[in-house]
C-alpha cells in the first residue's frame, strides 16, 4: 500500500493485488509496463512468482521489493529473472529513480 501511494502521488497508474497467484493471473490476461512486487508476503514468494511469470512473459520489466535475509542475496534474486531489486528501507529518489528507468 506504501509503494503504492507513492506511485499513485507521481502521477503512475497502478494495480494492487493481494497475493501472488492473483498477480500472475493478472500478468497473464493483461498488458503492464512493469511488475513491482516483495518477496516476503504470504502465498507464494516472488522468487517462485517470478519465474512463473517468466514462463509466458519475458519482457515485462520485474522489480521487486525486499528486506534481504541472510539466506539471498542480490545477484541470486536477480537470477529468478528479476530485473532489479530494491532493498528495504529504501530512499524514495531511488526508488523513483530504479522505476523510471523501467518505464
Amino acid at each position: 500500500m506504501i509503494t503504492k501511494k507513492m506511485l499513485i502521488n507521481k502521477g503512475i497508474i497502478c494495480e494492487l493485488v493481494d497475493n501472488r497467484e492473483d498477480a500472475i493471473d493478472l500478468v497473464r490476461k493483461s498488458k503492464f509496463d512493469l511488475v513491482h512486487m516483495d518477496v516476503h508476503l504470504p502465498g507464494i514468494n516472488g522468487t517462485i512468482a517470478t519465474e512463473l511469470i517468466r514462463i509466458f512473459d519475458k519482457t515485462t520489466p520485474i522489480i521487486v521489493l525486499t528486506a534481504i535475509s541472510l539466506h539471498e542475496n542480490r545477484e541470486m534474486l536477480l537470477s529468478f529473472g528479476m530485473n532489479e531489486v530494491i532493498t528495504k528501507p529504501f530512499v524514495p529518489e531511488e526508488f523513483y529513480k530504479t522505476i523510471a528507468e523501467y518505464i
